[in-house]
């Protein structure tokens, strides 16, 4: 996946009217509350096949950092 890819369809998973970009920061958000993590959780495992827990999010809050725990091997740029 590409990271404008990742962008939107993050974008879609938050549902954030805005665009998000790799400086976002989650907290942010309007929408992001703790059914957001639960269903980035399910994002990631089904777009990436990487398991992360709760836990992960409490250390994160950008978008860039959460691509960085996804890891660059599973973006194409």
């Amino acid at each position: 996946m590409n990271t404008q890819t990742f962008l939107e369809k993050l974008q879609d998973e938050l549902e954030e009217d805005d665009a998000l970009t790799l400086d976002t920061k989650f907290k942010e958000l309007e929408n992001y509350d703790s059914m957001s993590v639960l269903s980035l959780i399910a994002f990631i495992d089904e777009s990436f096949d990487k398991s992360l827990d709760t836990k992960h999010f409490k250390d994160i809050s950008t978008v860039q950092e959460l691509k960085e725990l996804i890891g660059s091997e599973n973006f194409e740029d």
